[in-house]
Order: C-alpha cells, then sequence, then structure tokens
C-alpha cells in the first residue's frame, strides 16, 4: 500500500493529490479512490477526515463527447468523497476510453450492462463496502437505473443531466458532436453513432434505443438525487414522475452545466454540482467504526496488464507523490524501435478524441514500439498542482509533467524516445526537443505556431489554433453568428484578437525571408532561430506534420514561408510533411495512419536500450 496517498492530502490544501489507483477488470481499466482514512487504517478522528462508511460510490459515466468533458468532473469528485469517508471507482466500458474493444457485441446493451455490474462488484471487494451508491452521468444516468434494477445493495442512485431516452439521447449525441468539431471529416465506414473512430457497435446502439426510465413504474434504489437541465421541460417532467414512486427524492437545477458540457478545451468542472453530490452521499451512507474485519477487506489494487491483439496495457501513476496519471503500451513481443511519448491534446483525456492515441498506442506496439499515453496535472485523471494557475495549456507546468514521464521511462529502461502530440501536445513535444537533449526525434502534429509568447492570451489561441482566417468572413456574415454575440456565448474580445492575429501574421509573412535570415531583428524570429537551432544542435530527429488546409500550416508559412521551405535548409533539414483529405483532430484512420507511419518512421531509427 501506498500510504502516500492519504499523506499528502492531510497536510493541507496546498499538499500534492496524488492520481486514483489504477485497477483493471473484465477486459477495463477502472480508477478506484479509497476513502482517505484507509490509507492511514483507523485514524478516522484525524482533522479534515470523516469516520470510514460501508458505502462505495460507483460513477457510471456518459459516451464520447460528453465523457472527454466529465473527466476532471469524475476525479474531483472522487477526490470530494474521499474526504467524507467513501470510497469511489470510475471505468470505461468495452470499446470505449482505455478498454479493450469486446470480442463480440451480439449480446447487445448488455454488454455495457454486465460490465457495470462487475464494476460495482470489484469496487465492493476493493473498498470492503456493503451497500453502493450509484452516481450516472448522461446515457450513464438511465444505464445506471437499467443495473440498479437487479441489484439488492444500491442504497441511492444520483442522476446528473441523465439520458431519459437512449433513443433521444443518440439523436442530441450526433448534433452535439458535430458543433463540438466543426469540420471533422465524416466517417465512411462507420457501424454506428460514430466520434471520430469510437463507434457505438449496432447491437450496443440498437439497445440504446430501447432504453428509457422517462416512465418506469418502480424506483430502482429508495432515495435518488436528480440533477436537472435548466429549462429542460422533459427533465422538471421526469423529477414530478420519480416522485409518485413512494422513494426518497430530490431534484436540482444541474448549475453550470451548458459550460461544463459545451467544449473540452473551455469545460468548467461545476464546483456546485460536486459539493452537492458529494453531500447528498456522504448524507445517506452508512457509518461505523473501521473495524479490524472490515479493514481485512479492504485493500489497494495492483492492476494487471491488458492484452489485446499484439499489444498490452499496464496503467501506471508516477511523479512526485504519484500525481500523474497514463498507459504504458507495449508489444507483446520484442522491441524493435524508441519508446514514444504521446502528449495530450488539449484537456482531452490520454486515450484522445475518438480514442485516437490509444489506438496510435496500440498500432506501434504491433510494430514492436513501445508507448506512454498520459494526462498532464489538471487534465482529465490527473490532480492539479497547488499553486498552479487552471490554464495550463502552453504554460511551463506542462515541462515539468513532461520531465517526470522522461523519468518515469528512465527508470523502466524504456529508453531512447521519441515524442508527438497534436495541437497543443505538439507544441509541448516540440518544446520538449528543444529543452531536453535524452529526447532523439519529435512529430509535432497540426502546431498552431511554433512561437508562443511568455504574455499570450491562451485562451484566444486555443480558440483560433481550430479555425482558419478565411472562416471569420463566414461568420461576420452571419445571423445567428451575431445572435450568439449578443446573448453573450460568443467571446467577442477574443475573436478580435484572433482575427487580428491573423491579419498581422500575413502582413509579417511578407518579411519572412528578411527575419529568417537576420532573426535578430525580431523577437518572434529570435526566439524560432534560438529553438530550431537548439533541435538541431542536440541531433534530435524531427519530422512535423500538418493536415491540408491546417490554420498551423498556414502560421508555418509566416515564420518560414511557402511550404515552411526556410526551415529545411537552415536547421537541420527536418522533414515536413502534409496529409492530405483530414482535419485538424485526424479523425479518420486513414488520417492517423499517416500520423502513426511519421512517428514509426523515427522511432525505428533508435534501437531500444537493454
Amino acid at each position: 500500500m501506498n500510504a502516500g496517498f492519504g499523506l499528502h492530502q492531510m497536510k493541507g490544501h496546498s499538499a500534492q493529490i496524488a492520481a486514483d489507483y489504477p485497477v483493471t477488470f473484465a477486459d477495463t481499466v477502472g480508477l478506484f479512490r479509497p476513502a482517505d482514512s484507509i490509507a492511514f487504517g483507523n485514524l478516522s478522528q484525524l482533522e479534515g477526515v470523516s469516520p470510514a462508511t460501508n458505502t462505495a460510490v460507483l460513477f457510471v459515466g456518459s459516451w464520447g463527447f460528453e465523457e472527454l468533458c466529465a473527466r476532471k468532473f469524475w476525479q474531483r469528485l472522487a477526490v470530494e468523497l474521499s474526504k467524507r469517508g467513501m470510497a469511489s471507482m470510475r471505468f470505461d466500458y468495452p470499446g470505449t476510453g482505455d478498454a479493450l474493444d469486446h470480442a463480440d457485441y451480439s449480446t447487445g446493451l448488455d454488454v455495457w450492462l454486465d460490465t457495470t455490474r462487475v464494476a460495482a462488484k470489484t469496487l465492493k471487494e476493493l473498498s470492503g463496502a456493503e451497500r453502493i451508491l450509484l452516481i450516472g452521468h448522461g446515457i450513464g444516468g438511465a444505464l445506471a437505473w437499467r443495473v440498479a434494477e437487479a441489484m439488492d445493495d444500491v442504497s441511492g442512485l444520483a442522476l446528473a443531466a441523465p439520458a431519459l431516452s437512449g433513443r433521444h439521447w443518440l439523436r442530441e449525441f450526433v448534433a452535439l458532436s458535430r458543433i463540438a468539431n466543426q469540420g471533422a471529416l465524416p466517417m465512411t465506414t462507420s457501424a454506428g453513432p460514430a466520434m471520430g473512430e469510437q463507434i457505438i457497435p449496432d447491437p450496443v446502439a440498437a439497445g440504446l434505443r430501447k432504453l428509457t426510465i422517462a416512465s418506469a413504474t418502480r424506483a430502482p434504489a429508495p432515495d435518488i438525487l436528480l440533477l436537472q437541465q435548466e429549462n429542460r421541460h422533459a427533465d422538471a417532467e421526469f423529477a414530478e414522475h420519480i416522485q409518485t414512486l413512494g422513494v426518497t427524492t430530490r431534484s436540482l437545477l444541474f448549475e453550470g452545466y451548458d459550460r461544463f458540457i459545451r467544449d473540452v478545451l473551455f469545460s468548467v468542472p461545476p464546483t456546485a454540482a460536486i459539493e452537492t453530490l458529494a453531500d447528498w452521499a456522504s448524507g445517506i451512507a452508512g457509518r461505523g467504526p473501521v473495524t479490524a474485519e472490515l479493514q481485512a477487506k479492504r485493500r489497494i489494487p495492483l492492476p494487471a496488464a491488458l492484452e489485446g491483439c499484439g499489444f498490452k496495457e499496464t496503467p501506471v501513476r508516477f511523479g512526485e507523490e504519484n500525481r500523474l496519471y497514463g498507459i504504458l503500451s507495449e508489444p507483446t513481443g520484442p522491441r524493435t524501435g524508441a519508446t514514444v511519448l504521446v502528449l495530450p491534446t488539449g484537456y482531452e483525456r490520454a486515450s484522445g478524441w475518438g480514442r485516437i492515441t490509444a489506438r496510435l498506442c496500440r498500432d506501434l506496439a504491433k510494430s514492436g514500439i513501445a508507448s506512454l499515453r498520459f494526462d498532464m496535472a489538471n487534465i482529465a485523471d490527473s490532480p492539479p498542482v497547488p499553486g498552479q494557475p487552471d490554464q495550463i495549456i502552453y504554460g511551463d507546468g506542462q515541462m515539468a509533467d513532461i520531465d517526470d514521464a522522461m523519468d518515469f521511462l528512465e527508470e523502466r529502461n524504456l529508453f531512447p524516445v521519441v515524442a508527438t502530440g497534436r495541437c497543443s501536445g505538439g507544441w509541448a513535444a516540440f518544446r520538449s526537443g528543444v529543452r531536453d537533449k535524452r529526447f532523439s526525434g519529435v512529430v509535432p502534429v497540426n502546431v498552431f505556431d511554433f512561437y508562443i509568447p511568455d504574455d499570450a492570451d491562451v485562451e484566444a489561441l486555443l480558440i483560433s489554433s481550430r479555425q482558419p482566417l478565411s472562416s471569420y468572413g463566414a461568420k461576420l456574415m452571419s445571423g445567428k453568428f451575431w445572435r450568439r454575440v449578443l446573448s453573450g456565448e460568443v467571446r467577442i474580445r477574443n475573436g478580435i484578437v484572433n482575427l487580428w492575429a491573423m491579419i498581422v501574421s500575413k502582413v509579417v509573412s511578407f518579411t519572412t525571408p528578411i527575419m529568417v535570415r537576420f532573426p535578430f531583428l525580431s523577437p518572434r524570429f529570435h526566439k524560432l532561430s534560438q529553438d530550431f537551432t537548439a533541435i538541431a544542435a542536440n541531433d534530435t530527429r524531427m519530422s512535423i506534420v500538418y493536415t491540408d488546409g491546417d490554420i498551423g500550416a498556414a502560421m508555418l508559412e509566416t515564420n518560414f514561408g511557402p511550404r515552411g521551405r526556410l526551415l529545411t535548409s537552415r536547421y537541420g533539414n527536418p522533414r515536413i510533411v502534409y496529409i492530405a483529405n483530414a482535419d485538424h483532430n485526424l479523425t479518420t484512420a486513414e488520417a492517423r495512419h499517416a500520423w502513426a507511419d511519421e512517428v514509426r518512421a523515427i522511432a525505428m531509427q533508435f534501437p531500444p536500450s537493454r
């Protein structure tokens, strides 16, 4: 047992919180957080720690875009429950996140329901709890209801913005995904509702279409909490309906839900909802002394590797106080190249948008290449670093996270290392190659700009990195756009900043040949010259990847002329690659394969350490 899990929370709010303990079961990965008092034994009278309970909490998540937004929400809720003496766990459905793909989906929705039941059983075994609370979000609310109907140990059920009808949820999901990933190329071979390459198999989708809880005639738990979406008539009707089912019910507004679920980059975990759920769970949980018998039942998991076709994956924690969470992906056969460190994009969890990163890592493992994908601090399942700002993208704090990842790989004898990532993750990969000679190669993908000044408006950068200059003309002519401006939905200041920056960059591009030759004339070109010179001096191999038409490709031309030709002629001849018929997120399998090919080409240049 790692006693540091609880100890460093007890020192005060400024202490570093460890990542949750990973556990593997039923071909999936769960994240288990014990009650604070468990890490100490029976020391429940310590200040700030509630007496341990005989009840644990299982999070039943949504799917796709909603699940991506909710990942940090679950992590923070788990911490709050732990402080109240309650263990909790979250997990991935088969074929989602870091779980393995299921071999047979012919039983339809039961594939997901059965995994949820096994998750509840695993949570009880780890925590020693006798009772379970279920907290379901989105379509996970309906799944939690259905699972609870067949369980006799459920003390309560919380529904956070639940899907009352699977059919309606699927329609809303498709619409929300189109808004969230504007410009994405459609999947031509999709066998069901999809987010990138993450697809709900047809048998599962068929089961979801039949799933409804709006007219249930029996409550599956004696205590139900409903967090309603604002201005959603169906939620209000459902609140009235469950009050007729003869159980204790409470219905509240899910404050801040729109900001929470609108965009992964700008998702704000709703603090009020976290407090409400934690208070509700604590209020109905059974409490008692941590007896020797109860303590003997509790254990900290040691996750086994999940093994797929040609790869095996082990969830890991590393860094100071095990603060970072990631997945080590390895070939089942001999290693044949450098290890790849895959850095996250924006605030996406490590498996990536549409599982792109999980698929990339598994493809590499089948080629003999090991990899580590992980959540940086304050992203998804890795807790924040005390004292650091909430906005950590394009920040120095991420360099410290990368240092910890490199130390972990070095300890595991997994050098040499090649770093890669998309968009902001690509920028972090590039900065890693600049500052750390231990990297043998870097493959930045769709980097918005290799020059980010220290005083940059990061939020404006995150917005502008996803849309080309040409998009602003269409928006200015759109009545819908101006209605969003007047309603306050659009951050008009950021839009002006973006537009002005892009116009300036177009003007600057005319002076690029002069500036590249005499970089001391401009802070931008002086910094770019220093950085690319450092990578060349380190003999770090580099392949820069863009999708055709990406806004970052235009910024590359601003910095280094048409197709970046001035970069290849002056700074070690890095390879510049353009992927045709692909979007910014590399949504299609063909785009992911092209990315993997570039990473593989560099990784294979370096034999693995023995």
